[in-house]
């Protein structure tokens, strides 16, 4: 399985920055604040298998996440 990365992103259909978590070339989630709170989106794979990701590996990353959103507000 690849690492995740995580690109800080500003799409159209959000007010926010956003933070998308990819494997790959493929995002499987997104970290977003549209609200007060930081929101979790996650995506189903375009092969529709399950994703199966590394427990500490996707703490690691949504902890990061955190830290980028949070240090823009």
């Amino acid at each position: 399985m690849d690492s995740i990365t995580l690109d800080l992103a500003s799409p159209p259909d959000r007010e926010r920055l956003v933070v998308q978590l990819m494997i790959g070339e493929e995002q499987f989630a997104e970290v977003n604040q549209e609200i007060d709170s930081l929101q979790v989106e996650v995506y189903g794979r375009r092969d529709g298998q399950p994703w199966i990701v590394d427990f500490e590996q996707l703490m690691s990353a949504l902890t990061n996440a955190r830290g980028r959103l949070v240090s823009i507000k």
